[in-house]
């Protein structure tokens, strides 16, 4: 009788296959400027596209191309959709001829990170004249081909703990990452691939390192001083191998030699390349300035240091699993939920590894000093302007080195087979619901006008405002006899409620601010009287609205009028631009080229 064998996937082929599909997705469906920073980034392939290497130099052009087609320039917002038209998806940059001139960037990390997307942009956009979002588009697939192969090589190499590492780098934050612009996934597929390859001479090779082993690790701590600056912190990792039997002086001499190389280009590029930018002289993030504040008081840096990282702490480990760009929107819980389950069941389903307890210490105490490490380095630029949350939504610069803390973990005990075997299956499903989850909530955020909230059956309150500045706000004055009259169109579903934002009120008036609503045949849908103490300033100011079940109208407008006010008092409402939604601001008859910076709250959709 012939025994039936049960058919199972390997670790590194569920993840080449996943992060395959999901990453491709992600990296079309993440609209161009959404990534952390992307537009700064594109800003400087587009440089190195045209073989200026160095960032910042002087008379360095960019087309006006790279910056209005980004997501995040748009001052709401707004559904992506448009930028899959023919208009804007095969917009090239021969269309026109204008630059933006002097515009500089705070991408200024090594040109190895950015050379594959560079030649790309060089073969596409300046031989072939392709169109600049498709290319964008190819580029974040090289990007993310780079991420993927240091992550595949890590789980393939690594002794132990495969399951777990392959659901550390599948997680929606890392993918999110590494699907878009930026020098993040650069970073984290080396830092993977260095940590992968320690950890495996340090298992399979107690009996002596092989030389060929150790050409790869120089090359990898060399490929580390090429990523983003600090990451060279990593390199203690290497100390596990201290007691590991070289086969001769010379290649002691060769893995210092390229340590030491790796050291000298990750912190000599970045003194060079950054002397153009706000981190150097006067600028306002200047290290050295900044420096000089704290070491006037080191004790007050560091409290304030500890303060930070206890208060954004929550905020970092969410947005290590999961973020959209500059925290828009809001990612399902569901994917929270999820990713626990996912990870858990990645570490129950590990065989047991015989790794001393003091060396599963030095690697969790490593990934917590790279952590605090990461965290100071960020910090210190901000420290005196302003900078306690600085890395409030940051837990992904914490990526590169999240294996250290969970091959610290991983192996310390052993379930029984069937279990082993049932977690195994489990991470499969538990990763396909976070990615149903994450993508969902991507979706809703960059493809709707409500966003995530408003469909799991929360408000929906538009305009989603995403580069507004509520501090010294333009407004429009009303003394007793003016009046202004806004219009909107309604994008969500049944209104409930109208606001507008207050800058300025008379105190201990007797008068008041007359709120009203009409549709769009100036029939009057709501109206109140506010009183100076029940309006904040600085705050919007609301106008509940109980319209009939069947009312059809989409089209509405607002009027505000004082009453009894002295000559001397007058309300200010803040005004913004005329980009943020469609309609017409009229003031005592006269229409006006911005509109009232307001709410409207509708039911969910």
């Amino acid at each position: 009788m012939v025994e039936k064998r049960e058919r199972s996937i390997r670790p590194d082929t569920f993840f080449l296959i996943a992060a395959m599909w999901v990453g491709i997705f992600y990296c079309v469906a993440i609209p161009y400027g959404a990534g952390f920073d992307e537009e700064r980034h594109l800003v400087r392939i587009y440089w190195m596209s045209k073989y200026e290497f160095m960032p910042n130099l002087p008379n360095q052009i960019v087309h006006e191309d790279v910056f209005e087609l980004s997501y995040q320039r748009r001052f709401v917002q707004t559904p992506a959709f448009d930028m899959f038209g023919r208009e804007i998806f095969l917009r090239r940059f021969s269309t026109f001829d204008e630059y933006r001139y002097g515009q500089k960037t705070q991408s200024i990390y090594s040109p190895i990170i950015f050379l594959p997307q560079a030649l790309i942009g060089r073969l596409l956009w300046w031989k072939y004249d392709f169109p600049i979002l498709p290319t964008i588009i190819v580029q974040r697939v090289a990007g993310l081909l780079i991420y993927i192969a240091g992550a595949y090589a890590m789980i393939r190499i690594a002794p132990f703990g495969k399951w777990l590492l392959a659901a550390v780098a599948l997680m929606p934050a890392a993918l999110y990452q590494a699907s878009t612009l930026n020098a993040d996934g650069f970073t984290a597929a080396v830092s993977f691939a260095f940590i992968g390859a320690v950890v495996s001479v340090y298992v399979n090779e107690k009996a002596g390192i092989r030389p060929r082993s150790i050409w790869i690790l120089a090359l990898l701590s060399i490929l580390l001083g090429t990523a983003k600056p600090g990451s060279i912190i990593l390199l203690p990792l290497l100390l596990i191998l201290s007691k590991h039997p070289l086969p001769s002086r010379k290649w002691m001499i060769v893995l210092v030699a390229g340590v030491t190389f790796a050291a000298a280009v990750n912190i000599g590029w970045w003194m060079v390349a950054s002397q153009r930018t706000t981190f150097s002289g006067e600028g306002a993030q200047s290290v050295s300035r900044q420096l000089d504040i704290i070491l006037s008081d080191p004790l007050g840096f560091l409290g304030i240091l500890l303060q930070g990282m206890m208060l954004t702490f929550p905020d970092q480990l969410r947005s290590w699993v999961a973020a959209y760009g500059y925290g828009a929107g809001k990612v399902p819980q569901a994917v929270y939920f999820f990713s626990v389950i996912f990870l858990v069941a990645a570490l129950l389903a590990e065989r047991r590894a015989e790794i001393p307890a003091k060396v599963r210490l030095f690697w969790i105490g490593l990934f917590l000093f790279c952590c605090v490490s990461i965290y100071t380095i960020a910090f210190i630029p901000n420290y005196a302007t302003g900078g306690l949350f600085a890395l409030a939504k940051h837990g992904r610069y914490y990526i590169p080195f999240t294996p250290l803390f969970f091959l610290g973990v991983a192996g310390w005990f052993e379930v029984r087979d069937n279990v082993l075997r049932f977690m195994q299956r489990l991470v499969i499903v538990s990763f396909a619901l976070v990615t149903l989850y994450h993508s969902l909530g991507l979706y809703t955020t960059y493809y709707t006008y409500c966003g995530y909230e408003a469909y799991a059956g929360g408000k929906c309150i538009l305009p989603i405002y995403k580069n507004l500045e509520k501090e010294n706000l333009p407004g429009v004055t009303l003394h007793e006899g003016s009046l202004v009259n806004q219009t909107f169109t309604n994008l969500c579903g049944k209104l409930e409620a109208v606001q507008v934002f207050v800058n300025s009120m008379p105190e201990n008036s007797q008068g008041a601010l007359r709120f009203l609503l009409f549709d769009d045949d100036h029939h009057l849908l709501a109206s109140q009287d506010f009183a100076p103490r029940e309006i904040i300033i600085g705050e919007y100011l609301s106008l509940p609205v109980n319209l009939p079940a069947d009312f059809q109208s989409t089209h509405y407008e607002i009027q505000l009028e004082p009453i009894n006010l002295s000559p001397s008092e007058a309300f200010e409402i803040a005004v913004t631009s005329s980009e943020a939604y469609s309609g017409t601001l009229w003031v005592n008859g006269e229409a006006r080229r911005d509109v009232l910076l307001l709410h409207y709250v509708c039911a969910s959709p």
